[in-house]
């Protein structure tokens, strides 16, 4: 009797049944329920509701009744095979009109009547279990049909009414006994291997077309094939997302030229949608969501998803709630209430006000500005003996802008004085940021940006003299540049072989098959560090980049944690084209090289609350994937360290970084900075202020100490800047740079 799912009906009038319910009556182990005489005095007080009937009233005229009805043969008797449950019930329309009498007026007797002839199909019986009792309780329908393959595992048991005794079994089945135990008269048609493309046709139309389709499955290939059929047959389709009670209403019968799912998919390659991972689903999942809509919770669940949960989580409440607004809404589409297609909300945390993850407020930037570059123009350096022509001029400062910056802030400001006179100034109100520690991010793109200064002109036969101005970090002035010269032909200067190469050099985050660099590419790569108050070290064991991709993965939940932190990686994210074309600025999220699935994640940390969470309870690890797969796909990571940590010794290391940075991409290998951990570690060991909690100080030191003895970094020695480098291939997409007029003053 395991698999045993419908009820077998018994009609004492007929003799071969009525032996059947007297040999069942005889068996040990059946439990005989016969309440016949009480659901007779629920049938006599809906025949007279305006009499109210005494106990010993109402028990004279149920006597009555069976003085001329034959109790034994009156009704039927329902054989429960599963639990060995016999038991006495009144007639089929009694029993309906009785089992459903406390619906009348919110649902009328000729509304009942009309919905008897309803057929509803419902697929996944998960979230769809809650619906389909739902509905049933209402008897909102003659005819169900219930499809699903899955069984029932413990951790179903969250939001599935069943018992640890049901373990293993189909989840259908259990939604199937639990109607006909209360309504052994409803009808029931079961899919157990749930709906496939062979059985489909038959799900929509055997025994009469579907009124209503109920989508709670779990495979997306089978959502789009499922709305095709509805769009075909011309059926409203119904879909709960168990969070923040979001219904799907999809009219196909009124629109059938409706896009599905509301076009939020575009165009579908439905073979694409098989066999997926969990991880592209919640991507493709996401499409269909939105993820401005998402609760902070379940955006932060999602982050989760393949790193401390397996799958996306449902609650209780939640899948009830989704089971009382389809079953309400469907029933009132069934009687042809004008419900019309689209997507509502039934979230009790915004309707009762019980969300407390409220909207982190955002530091504003009131104390961060720039002094007057005019007016900080030094006035005791020589003129310039040369002076650049107009176009001169701007290809100088174009090029010497091609230089990287962290989050491609490109926080230069160049200003040509009266005298002939090229003076850099720190843009701070572009830079300001958690990772722009003391200026210290912006000092190596200035070395940087200087660097790619002193090739052009190299190339060009102009002779420069670089004066550092710089004097203590966060000073506005960085460097002054007079033109010494002009000659004919190029100067005999170092590393003018890279100046064809400043324009390959780019940030590349494609994460290819992993390949090691060769000892010549090695050795090219480490030459360039030939000062004594500089080494660059490198790990290239997959064991210890598992290692470090936990410090920098951790690191960046820690950025992310910091209310600065998180600002900064919204504000520089340019989250489509349009807004990378506009600024030309900030990190183009086409240039992350992201997966569909993990774009669309990276969406979720647009809205503050969601990461406020983590830091509430310490999670996040889903934001520490991205690094763990830059790590392992790289072919080094590289840590260049210094025995100073003065901006003259930072600005050197980013004339230092740039001439690797080149010479790499001119070699066809790929470089990306991974040092943002860095600049926190020195903001935590620097300052008291810093904005991290003391767990979070805590493991920021835990961190940092790994760091440390993966590197086996010496004492005195400070960390400037991390990079990987891999064999990648062409970027897919390159940041743009701001005009040279936004970035060059030129003194009349």
């Amino acid at each position: 009797m395991e698999n045993s799912v419908q009820p077998i009906l018994l009609d004492p009038k007929l003799p071969r049944q009525k032996e059947e319910i007297l040999r069942l009556r005889e068996l040990p182990y059946v439990v005989v329920v016969d309440q016949i005489e009480s659901q007779v005095k629920d049938l006599i007080k809906a025949g007279s509701p305006s009499i109210s009937f005494s106990p010993e009233e109402l028990a004279k005229k149920a006597k009555e009744f069976f003085q001329k009805v034959d109790r034994e043969t009156y009704g039927l008797w329902v054989y429960y095979p599963w639990k060995n449950h016999l038991v006495h019930i009144l007639p089929e329309e009694d029993f309906i009109r009785i089992r459903t009498i406390r619906n009348n007026y919110k649902i009328t007797p000729q509304e009942h009547e009309f919905l008897a002839g309803k057929k509803i199909g419902i697929v996944g019986l998960s979230v769809g279990q809650s619906i389909a009792l739902a509905m049933a309780l209402e008897r909102s329908c003659g005819e169900m049909r219930l499809a699903d393959f899955d069984t029932l595992e413990l951790s179903n048991l969250n939001r599935l009414k069943a018992g640890v005794t049901s373990l293993g079994l189909e989840k259908v089945v259990i939604a199937a006994r639990e109607i006909s135990e209360i309504d052994p008269y409803l009808n029931l048609t079961l899919f157990r291997e749930g709906v496939t493309e062979q059985n489909i046709d038959d799900f929509f139309t055997e025994n009469g077309k579907l009124d209503l389709v109920i989508d709670e499955c779990d495979s997306l290939d089978m959502k789009i094939l499922l709305r095709e059929k509805a769009k075909f047959y011309g059926i409203p389709v119904l879909m709960d997302t168990s969070d923040r009670g979001m219904l799907d209403v999809e009219r196909f019968d009124l629109e059938p030229n409706r896009p599905i799912f509301h076009g939020l998919m575009g165009n579908i390659d439905l073979n694409s949608l098989k066999n997926l991972t969990t991880q592209q689903k919640v991507g493709i999942g996401l499409k269909i969501t939105g993820t401005d809509t998402l609760s902070p919770r379940m955006k932060a669940s999602l982050l989760e998803v393949g790193q401390t949960i397996s799958s996306w989580p449902q609650l209780a409440s939640a899948v009830f709630l989704g089971g009382a607004s389809v079953a309400h809404v469907g029933r009132k589409l069934l009687l042809g209430d004008p419900v019309k297609s689209g997507r509502y909300y039934v979230d009790l945390d915004e309707i009762v006000h019980l969300e407390t993850l409220e909207e982190i407020k955002i530091p504003e930037l009131k104390n961060v500005q720039n002094g007057d570059f005019k007016a900080a123009v030094p006035d005791d350096i020589l003129p310039s003996g040369y002076l650049p022509t107009e176009k001169e001029l701007e290809e100088m400062i174009s090029f010497a802008n091609l230089a990287p910056s962290g989050g491609n802030v490109q926080p230069w400001i160049w200003v040509l004085d009266q005298r002939g006179v090229l003076h850099l100034f720190h843009d701070k109100v572009r830079s300001y940021s958690l990772l722009d520690y003391k200026g210290t991010g912006s000092l190596i793109a200035f070395g940087a940006a200087l660097e790619n200064l002193r090739i052009f002109c190299g190339k060009h036969g102009i002779e420069i003299e670089v004066i550092s101005q710089i004097k203590e970090f966060d000073d506005d002035l960085i460097a002054s540049v007079r033109f010494a010269s002009k000659q004919n032909q190029s100067l005999d200067i170092p590393h003018l072989d890279l100046y064809e190469g400043a324009g390959l050099r780019c940030t590349n985050r494609k994460n290819p098959k992993r390949k090691l660099l060769d000892d010549d590419q090695l050795e090219a790569i480490l030459s360039f560090v030939d000062s004594e108050e500089m080494s660059l070290d490198f790990l290239t064991e997959e064991k210890d980049l598992e290692k470090l991709s936990e410090v920098l993965g951790g690191m960046d939940r820690m950025r992310l944690f910091h209310e600065q932190g998180l600002q900064d990686f919204i504000h520089e994210v340019r989250w489509n084209d349009k807004e990378a074309r506009e600024t030309k600025d900030g990190i183009d999220l086409a240039t992350l090289e992201l997966s569909g699935a993990e774009r669309a994640a990276m969406g979720l940390l647009k809205d503050p609350r969601t990461v406020k969470f983590f830091r509430k309870f310490l999670m996040g690890y889903g934001l520490t994937k991205i690094s763990h797969s830059t790590l392992m796909a790289s072919s080094a990571i590289f840590l260049l360290q210094s025995k100073k940590y003065t901006p003259e010794s930072i600005l050197e290391a980013g004339k230092i970084l740039q001439r690797i940075w080149i010479k790499a991409n001119m070699m066809g290998i790929a470089f990306q900075p991974v040092t943002a951990s860095l600049f926190i570690f020195q903001r935590v060991k620097r300052e008291n202020d810093h904005g991290f909690e003391e767990r979070e100080t805590q493991l920021i030191a835990e961190h940092y100490k790994a760091l440390k003895k993966l590197y086996g970094v010496k004492d005195g020695m400070e960390e400037i800047f991390m990079f990987r480098l891999n064999f990648a291939g062409e970027p897919s997409m390159r940041s743009y740079r701001r005009d040279v007029s936004e970035t060059l003053i030129k003194l009349g």
